[in-house]
């Protein structure tokens, strides 16, 4: 039996997956911090990869010392999308530190874009803003159950739209409004990424922002077209270094 383990080291998340045989039998997901390296030993142990070859991918991959071998986020992401979404021609990824789109072809980088140099448009932007309006994460979409109209945000940095959105709710602006005009703000310079590599359908989406049903919902009318998402957003680019470590075993 054949055996191996993707291991993406991110800023927020680190995420294992196994395969075996091909085929993903376990999943981790855990918080990267206080300790990135700590995190990654316990993802590892705890997909049950002990003895397996492990690739690495993300912000820290060069922090696991027993990896056979690293790769970047974007080669992982595209082999991971054609192994549960076959046929997927342009894929999103929304990350905590960066946001990314990628043409894929058979499961191969096409042509790919990448924001990394600021937080808006990023898991960390939201993460930020949920602080502010006193919101978790995991309740965000059940206060936009209700399709509250959306408040324009003229602001772009991280640092500028926290004062703004105080701002906003100072003068009893409803946070549900807030909240809507912040999803279209990161789907607007998402989808703006996206176009510079010639979205084409069919088109998914990836990250553990898209768990969040009104964030695809904001990004699909960003983009003027339907997204898909796979059943776990968040270990797609695990599961891809996975596929490529097992392939890179068996040549």
């Amino acid at each position: 039996m054949s055996r191996a383990v993707g291991l993406d080291i991110g800023s927020s998340a680190t995420k294992a997956v196994l395969v075996e045989d091909g085929r993903p039998v376990r999943a981790v997901v855990l918080a990267s911090m206080p300790d990135m390296h700590d995190a990654a030993v316990r993802a590892v142990a705890e997909v049950g990869g002990d003895g397996a070859p492990v690739l690495t991918t993300g912000y820290g991959r060069l922090l696991y010392e027993p990896r056979c071998g690293d790769v970047s986020e974007i080669t992982a992401l595209a082999a991971g999308i054609e192994a549960v979404l076959p046929g997927t021609a342009t894929v999103i990824d929304i990350g905590g530190q960066d946001s990314k789109a990628v043409r894929v072809r058979a499961g191969r980088v096409a042509d790919f874009a990448m924001n990394d140099r600021c937080a808006a448009g990023t898991g960390r932007f939201l993460e930020a803003m949920s602080r502010v309006l006193n919101v978790p994460l995991p309740e965000f979409d059940s206060v936009l159950a209700s399709s509250p109209a959306a408040v324009p945000l003229s602001s772009t940095c991280t640092v500028f739209a926290e004062t703004e959105v105080v701002g906003l709710l100072s003068r009893k602006t409803p946070v549900g409004s807030v909240l809507a005009g912040l999803f279209a703000s990161v789907a607007g310079r998402v989808a703006g990424l996206a176009r510079q590599v010639g979205p084409a359908a069919p088109i998914a989406a990836t990250g553990g922002t898209m768990r969040c049903r009104s964030m695809v919902a904001a990004l699909s009318a960003a983009l003027g077209a339907p997204l898909v998402v796979p059943p776990d957003p968040q270990v797609v680019t695990a599961l891809g270094a996975a596929i490529l470590c097992e392939r890179r075993s068996r040549a």
